[in-house]
């Protein structure tokens, strides 16, 4: 590959999107930025011609959970493309869970859920058909909500939808650049764990340092007693059992980082419906229990794994003793994960037991002045206060206490490993949909945050459309350009971090 400037975005989980049928919007989409994003391609294709990009072509990175397979449920039509899709003639020969849940995660099956993506999506595919064919490359680095990429006939089908889409396209409109399925194949690449470039930047998703989202062997996610599945993690299986089934309530759920705080606000801000959600639904999250119990106790039962230990089926840009020992990381990380389980659990009883607390004294209170004695009245009611702000503290100083940016941790354990002989200037991920910059040792830590609607833990939940992406011309060394991409104004800005 020529020498090249990069941009690097992740966390797009594009799902089923619009039908051409219906019009409507699959309910579980969250990207719904496919014209932005392709004036977002189209504006650094416009600007490489300036001094400080040298006319060189762009490497789109995406950093990881471009898909999210996870949340493609429809079925194959029955008859000939059900047949083609799982050897069977009739959905009422599938089984219950692919009933409920959808298909799961055979080539086949995977193959199908991108060309749906794809069917959804036309626009967002045919821009990257629009940039490739203006001799622009793009690189695709695998995640957890699309591991599915993983497998050789994901990829192809993947470049022939982007071919399709593109020529599709440029035919209606009368105009562009013809682009063959060759050229395609050659400016579109998979990396099936990070990119990397020696002295530049290091590139890697993140969801193996966080326990709900590791995969045992990230280069080979396969079953280890059903080789042609893959090995779903505890997070995504919560995802497929139990988010997807109540979107339709909050459907923003999948979009809380992490899954607890959903769960948290729910019950803190939300109560009733919460509740109503419990008696009317208690069987989902019943039934989404005894779905990840069950896996993840059989895949226990297949333990005969060795932990720290990473296959190479696929070429890995660094020596295997370093990626062994990045791997070697990432397990650390989720061995220690108690500490992120004993942390909500802290956090949960106290603030319980405050609660209980101020409910207690607005009841004495209220007691008290049926009863008449007002001076204790004001005592009761500034003991709750009290106990309101005092529980208030609490949680903030555990959230300081206990939580942190554990990808910013993992930065500085990779710019270690990395150190002196691999060492890059920018170690970028993704994953946690919160954009960051820190400053390591010698290196600096990016996150590119996410092109969903971002939600927060204190407040309402709102989501913010971040758009934000890593922007690095060749030769650059300085502070990271981590921008925003302000669609309004047709242009990037600096991101504003929280």
């Amino acid at each position: 590959m020529e020498e090249h400037n990069l941009l690097v975005v992740s966390d797009l989980h594009i799902s089923e999107g619009l039908d051409p049928e219906s019009g409507k919007f699959s309910p579980l989409e969250d990207f719904l930025f496919d014209d932005a994003f392709a004036r977002f391609l189209r504006y650094h294709e416009e600007i490489r011609s300036q001094p400080r990009f040298g006319d060189r072509p762009w490497l789109l990175i995406i950093n990881g959970d471009l898909f999210d397979f996870l949340q493609v449920v429809s079925l194959p039509q029955e008859g000939r493309l059900l047949q083609a899709v799982k050897g069977l003639e009739r959905r009422k020969e599938l089984s219950i869970n692919e009933r409920d849940y959808g298909l799961g995660t055979t080539a086949e099956e995977s193959e199908w859920k991108l060309k749906q993506i794809a069917r959804g999506h036309q626009h967002f595919f045919a821009a990257l058909g629009w940039f490739v064919a203006r001799g622009n490359h793009v690189a695709v680095v695998k995640g957890n909500h699309d591991v599915e990429l993983h497998w050789p006939q994901v990829q192809e089908r993947l470049v022939i939808e982007v071919e399709r889409a593109y020529t599709r396209e440029r035919l209606m409109i009368g105009d562009g650049l013809p682009v063959t399925l060759e050229e395609c194949q050659a400016h579109i690449h998979f990396y099936p764990w990070f990119y990397y470039e020696p002295g530049r930047v290091y590139v890697e998703h993140g969801g193996q340092y966080e326990a709900a989202n590791h995969f045992r062997d990230y280069l080979n996610p396969v079953m280890p007693d059903d080789r042609e599945r893959i090995e779903l993690p505890g997070g995504s299986l919560f995802v497929r059992y139990l988010f997807n089934k109540v979107e339709d309530v909050h459907p923003f759920a999948d979009n809380v980082k992490p899954i607890t705080r959903y769960l948290g606000w729910a019950f803190k801000t939300d109560p009733v419906r919460a509740i109503e959600i419990l008696v009317t639904r208690g069987w989902v999250f019943l039934r989404a229990f005894w779905n990840v119990a069950h896996k993840t106790v059989a895949s226990a039962l297949h333990s005969a794994r060795k932990q720290g230990q990473v296959g190479q089926p696929g070429p890995v840009p660094l020596p295997p003793e370093v990626a062994e020992k990045i791997a070697a990381l990432a397990q650390r990380w989720v061995d220690a994960s108690w500490q992120e389980w004993i942390s909500s659990a802290v956090q949960g009883l106290l603030s319980l037991l405050m609660t209980l607390i101020i409910v207690t004294f607005v009841v004495l209170a209220g007691l008290t002045l049926a009863g008449g004695l007002s001076w204790m009245l004001v005592v009761y009611l500034g003991a709750a206060v009290l106990a309101y702000f005092l529980r208030r503290g609490l949680k903030r100083g555990l959230v300081y206490l206990f939580e942190g940016d554990y990808l910013l941790r993992a930065a500085r354990g990779l710019e270690r490993i990395l150190k002196p002989a691999h060492m890059v200037r920018y170690i970028v991920i993704g994953h946690s949909h919160r954009a960051a910059l820190e400053r390591l040792e010698q290196a600096w830590y990016v996150n590119t945050g996410a092109w969903v609607p971002v939600y927060e833990e204190e407040g309402p939940i709102e989501g913010r459309e971040e758009l934000t992406f890593f922007r690095l011309a060749r030769g650059y060394e300085g502070t990271p350009e981590l921008l925003h991409w302000d669609d309004a104004a047709g242009a990037p800005a600096r991101a504003v971090l929280r």
